[in-house]
């Protein structure tokens, strides 16, 4: 399935019944929050080394290190500090070394160090920095993928500052290194015209497939196809051609075979297909799977596929068998696990996971028949002394009928019978999805709101992933409508059973969630108060100025000189004079995503029409807030702003959040 448009806001996790605690969550315990990912099991599968970040406000960045833990138990080892970033960790082939990627000495290079500790070592030196990288089977060299350095002539011109911009023209393509361990020299092996990624060494080490699009443009994404190149001459071949993405290429351990996720156009959900490694038709696995898969990890037999995938508001773990069939799921969690690593032999799988108790932790299992997770660290201790609140998984019926799904979560202390004031929250997309994870980031924090007698709604209105095909593209030509009447009709049924005070509500969203907010308050005055963040207001002109035309052409069947009535009827703008609610409107002012006229537009429409608004630009943010004081920002000046709004209550400071 096709990421689109917006990013998807953070995700929620709500099962399980809280701990007594003593004190609310703060947003300033949000943002001290150790976020784990990545983790990456040793090839003889007793270590697994992960990644660690956490904010650090004095440097206003994200401290991000490599940490190691042992399958046997005991507690995790830091390996790397340094102030700046150092992430993907890859095991070497015989599990000696363990390859990262590092901005320590400013542009990111490759590095490796001792699982048993020491300094690190410095590999590259790429002149535009590396983007990714991938052992070589036999561990002697490293294919890695860095932009194309600059010719003395641009370089010339961009110390003249004669550096016009012509749209469309002189792509800084990236490239395809290979890095001898021996000679400790870089040899680019590909120089196309061509946006790569993803390269995968063949078993023998004498080929590389890799995924690549015409141009490094994020609206050629859905154009990928997949390539083999020879490690020693560099002849390429293209396997096949297809309208729609091919990507994330795995090898067969008999490097005869490639498995892939594809589809046959540029939007929906793609599928895992395998092509003979020279060339030849494609195979469909599961065309009859409902659900989006990830990228495949061969059994060491070569006879088994498994991938992660998302089904409603979690994510599990499924094997299919290679010749074809239907997936068995393996996994039944009630949370959210990220796609795992395995060791060498297949016995021992390595990946995050997240529940509304825990945020993400390591969690090994030893065997993929008896998926009995056991988890390795226990980064976030301080979690477990906060008020957090319980939830719940609800269904309800849309106005046609739909089924729709959504979480809620309840406040600290609930009272079943007492109504509660309540914030709607909007995932981005479209395709994004709330799921049950824990509640721990700038775009979702519910639990701050739960700690302050809040009830938090999360619908996962048509065009979410996870629900199939079908409800992915639900919301095909009708932005504003049945996604609108899902958000609606489920908090008319959080009225209905008392839960929600009908006078008290607030909703936020960014991204397509920001569009939905936008469109909300132009289509109803239920809310007291509203956030739109980065979201989309006019549909004709963002068309033009965005950076993804062909999603926007996809949901609305056609550009918008050629249905204008389309992109007109589905904009806020157009409806802004029914426009009451009091806004607060949020904004990267170096998105491009969604560009900064859309909330500008939003802005002077209630301004001039004298509703009650505020605009905040974010500076040097993109579609996302990547700065940890931006970020404490936001959560800050939005919580004031609804309690404000919602219940009345002004907070004295709102960068302090002391109501």
């Amino acid at each position: 399935m096709r990421r689109l448009l917006w990013l998807p806001v953070a995700a929620v996790t709500v099962l399980f019944t809280p701990i007594a605690a003593q004190q609310p969550m703060t947003p300033d315990d949000v943002l001290a929050l150790r976020q784990v990912s990545d983790a990456q099991v040793s090839p003889d599968g007793r270590w697994v080394a992960y990644v660690v970040s956490v904010a650090d406000l004095e440097q206003n960045a994200a401290n991000t290190d490599l940490w190691l833990v042992a399958i046997g138990g005991g507690e995790p080892i830091q390996l790397t500090r340094s102030p700046k970033s150092d992430a993907q960790p890859r095991w070497s082939p015989d599990g000696k070394w363990i390859g990262f990627v590092s901005s320590r000495d400013g542009r990111s290079q490759i590095w490796r160090i001792r699982p048993t500790g020491g300094e690190a070592e410095l590999l590259t030196e790429s002149k535009t920095g590396v983007q990714s990288f991938s052992w070589a089977p036999d561990g002697a060299s490293i294919a890695y993928l860095a932009v194309r350095s600059p010719t003395p002539e641009e370089e010339k011109k961009e110390k003249a500052k004669d550096d016009a911009i012509v749209v469309d023209r002189n792509f800084r393509y990236n490239r395809l290194w290979i890095f001898d361990l021996a000679t400790r020299k870089g040899t680019e092996l590909v120089a196309a015209d061509l946006q790569l990624s993803d390269p995968q060494w063949s078993p023998d080490g004498d080929r590389i497939a890799f995924s690549a699009r015409p141009t490094p443009k994020a609206d050629d994404g859905s154009q990928s196809d997949l390539w083999v190149v020879t490690v020693a001459g560099g002849e390429r071949m293209k396997l096949l051609e297809n309208p729609g993405p091919d990507a994330s290429p795995r090898w067969s351990p008999d490097g005869t075979t490639i498995a892939y996720l594809s589809r046959d156009d540029r939007f929906g959900q793609t599928e895992i297909r395998t092509i003979p490694a020279r060339g030849g038709p494609p195979t469909r696995i599961a065309p009859q799977f409902r659900w989006q898969p990830g990228p495949v990890t061969w059994s060491p037999d070569g006879r088994t596929l498994s991938f992660s995938s998302t089904v409603g508001t979690t994510s599990q773990l499924f094997s299919v068998p290679a010749s074809g069939g239907f997936p068995r799921q393996l996994s039944r969690v009630d949370g959210v696990m990220s796609a795992p690593s395995f060791s060498a032999d297949g016995r021992v799988a390595a990946f995050t996971l997240a529940d509304v108790r825990n945020p993400s932790d390591v969690h090994v299992v030893g065997g993929l028949d008896r998926f009995t997770p056991v988890r390795l660290s226990d980064h976030n201790p301080g979690v477990r002394s906060m008020a957090l609140g319980r939830g719940e998984v609800i269904r309800w019926k849309s106005r046609d009928g739909m089924e729709i799904e959504g979480i809620v979560v309840y406040p600290v202390g609930y009272q079943p019978g007492q109504r509660y004031p309540t914030m709607t929250f909007i995932h981005g997309g479209p395709s994004g999805v709330w799921t049950q994870s824990f509640p721990g980031s700038w775009g979702n924090y519910g639990h701050v709101y739960a700690g302050r007698g809040w009830v938090s709604f999360y619908p996962n209105v048509r065009g979410s992933s996870g629900y199939g095909e079908a409800f992915l593209k639900a919301n095909v030509r009708d932005w504003g409508g049945g996604d609108y009447q899902d958000i609606q009709t489920g908090l008319d049924e959080l009225v209905r059973r008392g839960i929600a005070d009908p006078d008290r509500l607030g909703q936020a969203g960014w991204s397509y969630g920001g569009y939905m907010t936008a469109w909300t308050l132009t289509q109803t005055d239920r809310f007291k108060g509203v956030m739109v963040g980065a979201g989309l207001t006019n549909m004709y002109s963002m068309y033009s100025t965005n950076d993804l035309q062909t999603v926007l052409e996809d949901y609305f069947g056609a550009e918008p000189w050629d249905d204008e009535e389309a992109y007109r009827r589905a904009s806020a703008m157009r409806f802004i004079k029914q426009a009451k609610t009091p806004t607060l409107i949020l904004h990267g002012q170096q998105d491009q995503r969604v560009p900064i006229g859309q909330a500008q537009e939003l802005y002077m429409g209630l301004r001039k029409n004298d509703v009650p608004v505020t605009l905040v630009f974010y500076p040097r943010a993109g579609h996302g807030l990547s700065e940890p004081r931006h970020q404490l920002d936001k959560m800050k000046r939005e919580y004031a702003f609804f309690s404000k709004m919602v219940l009345g209550v002004e907070v004295q400071d709102p960068l302090a959040l002391v109501p």
